[in-house]
């Protein structure tokens, strides 16, 4: 008993009197392969290399699948090359795992801004046969826009 008592108060002199011992912080981790994939994605999306920042963006998605961040920087990537269909699902995806996702929410807006420029350049395109239905459109588009009052 004694030699129990005597080692007990050498750890807390040790340790000094009412100090609780804690254990080494952990070394910082590595980041993920994932994140290593945006993380590049991001780089290319500053250097406006839209076609490199979608190839990253997706091999994080792959590696590392649902993350809304990564679903709405794709959609971006996407939208910016012009593939306004596979950027609406991505920017959806990500706002059905994150529904008050602001930028998504934003940038699912501009798609579809988007989109309808390119449909009324698809019906200005077919001439006569078209002429109603895109006067529709941009009636359309415009009484849209005239609603809007952020």
């Amino acid at each position: 008993m004694k030699g129990i008592l005597l080692a007990m108060m050498i750890v807390t002199a040790a340790l000094g009197a009412g100090t609780e011992y804690q254990p080494p912080p952990a070394p910082a981790s590595k980041p993920s392969r994932a994140a290593e994939w945006f993380a590049k994605g991001k780089t290319a999306l500053e250097a406006k290399d839209f076609a490199q920042a979608e190839k990253c963006f997706a091999e994080a998605n792959r590696i590392e699948p649902n993350r809304p961040e990564t679903l709405n920087e794709l959609a971006f990537s996407q939208r910016k090359n012009g593939k306004l269909d596979e950027a609406i699902a991505n920017y959806g995806k990500a706002l059905k795992l994150r529904p008050k996702f602001a930028e998504a929410r934003e940038y699912l807006g501009e798609a579809h801004v988007q989109a309808v420029l390119r449909e009324i350049k698809a019906l200005k395109s077919y001439g006569a046969d078209g002429k109603e239905e895109l006067e529709d459109l941009v009636k359309a588009f415009k009484d849209a826009a005239a609603s809007v009052n952020p």
